[in-house]
Formats: C-alpha cells, sequence, structure tokens
C-alpha cells in the first residue's frame, strides 16, 4: 500500500475536502430548489438571432426550470403550442414586450398574456376563440419589438396586436439578456470557456454562484436606486422623449395599418415607490399622447394599480407578481371591450380594476 505523506498528503486532502463539500452544497441547492434566477432562464430559453436588428430570441422548444418552470413552445413564444397559420374560427391577440410580457418570476398562467386570454374567453360565450400569444422577449427594447412585429409577429396574421410598454424600452437599458448571449459565445470559442459553460449548465450551486455575481452590479445599480430609467435621452426634456415615441410608434402603425390591425399600447408604471408619489406620470402622459398621435390606442396601468399598497401588486421594481399581472390584464381587456376589439357589447359587467385581493393570488419570489 503506499502512503503518501507530506505536501503531497496535504494536498490530496484539501482537494477531496474541496470536492466533498461542493457534493454536499450540490445536494443541498437541489433539495431545497434554491432559485438561480435569470442567468440560468437566459441561458436555456434565449439564443442569438440571425436578425442583427433582434440580436437576440426566444429559443424554441426550449424550458427553463427556476422559480417557476419557463417553458417556450415550438414557434419561440412561451405558451401552449399554436400554428403560424390561423386556425378557422379563431381570433388572434399578439402581445409584444419584454420580460413583463414573458412572464419573469410568475408560472406561464399567471402571466397577463394568459390571464387576458381567460379573461376575454369569459365574455365571449359562443362566439370565436380568442388566442393570446405571447411574444414577450426578456431584454426587448421598443426598436426590437417593432422589428419582430415586422419580422415574425405578423406571419401570424393578428387581429389585435398590444405592445406592453416598461418606462425602460424607450432606450432599452437591459442589454443584460444581450450581455449573457454574447458572453455565451464568447466562452463557446476556447476549452475552457466550454467546460465553464458546461459546469454551470449542469451545475445548480455553479449557477446560482454565477448568477449572483453576474446579477451584483445590476441589482445594486437598478433595484437600489429604485429607478429604471437611465442613458442620455431619458436625461433630456420630456418633449424630446416624446419626439422619439412618435418616431416609434409611427413605424409601429405603419405596420400594422398595412393590414388594417388596430394597435393597443398599455404602459406599465415603475414598482419601486408609493403611487401616491409617484415621479413618472408625466412620462406616461407623453407615451399615451405619442401612441395616441400616431393613431395607436392607448391605456395607462398607472390608474389601477394606484389603488393598491405598490408592494402588493409587485415581485420587484420592474415585474408584476400574479396580482399584478392580473390588474395589467383587465385594464387591457377593458381597453379593449371598449373599443369593440375581441369582445361584443363593450365593457363587460362585474368589479372594477382596483377590487382585487393579495389573498387571492399565488405568492412569488424573484430574486
Amino acid at each position: 500500500m503506499i502512503r503518501l505523506r507530506g505536501p503531497v498528503a496535504a494536498v490530496l486532502l484539501a482537494s477531496g475536502s474541496v470536492a466533498f463539500t461542493l457534493f454536499i452544497l450540490e445536494g443541498v441547492f437541489r433539495i431545497l430548489h434554491v432559485p438561480v434566477g435569470t442567468v440560468q432562464i437566459n441561458r436555456a430559453t434565449v439564443r442569438r438571432s440571425a436578425d442583427s436588428r433582434l440580436a437576440f430570441e426566444l429559443r424554441p422548444a426550449s424550458v427553463a426550470h427556476a422559480e417557476v418552470e419557463y417553458r417556450v413552445n415550438a414557434v419561440g413564444l412561451r405558451g401552449p403550442e399554436v400554428t403560424v397559420g390561423k386556425p378557422d374560427g379563431v381570433r388572434r391577440l399578439a402581445v409584444l414586450g419584454d420580460s413583463i410580457a414573458f412572464g419573469y418570476w410568475v408560472a406561464e398562467e399567471d402571466a397577463f398574456p394568459r390571464q387576458l386570454e381567460r379573461l376575454l374567453g369569459e365574455i365571449r360565450g359562443a362566439g370565436p376563440r380568442v388566442e393570446v400569444l405571447d411574444f414577450g422577449v426578456p431584454g426587448y427594447n421598443l426598436d426590437q419589438e417593432i422589428e419582430q412585429l415586422r419580422a415574425k409577429v405578423l406571419d401570424f396574421a393578428p387581429d389585435v396586436v398590444v405592445v406592453a410598454f416598461c418606462l425602460n424600452d424607450l432606450e432599452g437599458i437591459f442589454s443584460y439578456e444581450l450581455g449573457l448571449v454574447e458572453d455565451r459565445a464568447a466562452r463557446g470559442q476556447s476549452l475552457l470557456g466550454r467546460l465553464r459553460e458546461e459546469l454551470v449548465a449542469r451545475s445548480m450551486l455553479f449557477s446560482w454562484i454565477e448568477y449572483r455575481l453576474a446579477g451584483f452590479e445590476t441589482r445594486r445599480s437598478f433595484v437600489r436606486a429604485r429607478n429604471p430609467l437611465s442613458g442620455p435621452l431619458y436625461a433630456q426634456a420630456l418633449g424630446a422623449q416624446k419626439a422619439a415615441l412618435v418616431a416609434r410608434f409611427g413605424v409601429l402603425k405603419s405596420l400594422l395599418a398595412a393590414r388594417a390591425i388596430p394597435g393597443v399600447v398599455a404602459v406599465f408604471p415603475a414598482f419601486g415607490m408609493r403611487f401616491e408619489r409617484y415621479p413618472y406620470r408625466d412620462l406616461h402622459r407623453a407615451v399615451v399622447e405619442a401612441a395616441h398621435e400616431s393613431g395607436l390606442i392607448a391605456v395607462d396601468l398607472v390608474d389601477c394599480y394606484a389603488a393598491y399598497e405598490f408592494r402588493d401588486v409587485r415581485v420587484d421594481v420592474i415585474h408584476p407578481n400574479p396580482m399584478g399581472h392580473r390588474i395589467a390584464a383587465h385594464a387591457i381587456r377593458d381597453a379593449l371591450c371598449g373599443r369593440g376589439l375581441l369582445c361584443p357589447g363593450g365593457s363587460p359587467p362585474g368589479p372594477p380594476c382596483t377590487a382585487y385581493r393579495k389573498a387571492d393570488f399565488p405568492a412569488v419570489r424573484g430574486y
């Protein structure tokens, strides 16, 4: 029998101890289902796009298991399987947006596109079935959403298009998701990088470590500051921001008008402060005015959210929780019905968007 002594034995003992500790921690992370957050979600469900204007897109037929399950269907949408061609007897609503529309932190059935589909289905009775297609992609900005409409969405023959407008969409400061995609591509160029990717793809422990390291600066500057808006355009006068919105909404409207498709802009608030001292109402008005001037319908969701304690409708400063998604679905449904779109008989009877209770919805957590 060979007996190792001295430095070699010490190194082997230390290595074995580290490996055993990592093995135990990996088991604990799996048993406790420790959240691994946006890094692992992005890795599993997002890929580079051949369309340079999109830069990245959802990966068809992919799934990520994190705080909830994120499943992408065969045509690259979060939601049940659908065909590109619209079935007979079906009306379609397409939702464009970023991680709010995609439904970060909430189960698929709790994201507002699926809740909107249920709400519309409840009032149509024996009429044509309404299919809501969720084209939300985490990290998208308004320019990417317009390109997505041109390159993909119109092929699905929607009857109505809803843009879920987040206040940071004007300049798209969330290049975080794009950065993750580019980092993975760069790692694939070296053996060490590929080994690292393989490790974090298979290990919850190392995924969690990467997630915490990658997201630290983003959370520090974004969550703690409670400010989703940054970049040079947001520092300019409100008129410059409105002009930029009118230009982009004009392109959006022209694409829709060519096929006589109504367009709706739903303006989501930031959720980082009490609504009674909400600082972005002027920007909300600018978005609504720009949408109207461009020939689009606009619905400002802050009016519904203002009836609630802000912590009761959010997961974090950008993303609503299941009740927050229901409030958005309710307000969008009422805006559609009030204009005779996808629901007969005008606005449906029932409680207003301000009458929900937190206890009636599942609790969720983000990072």
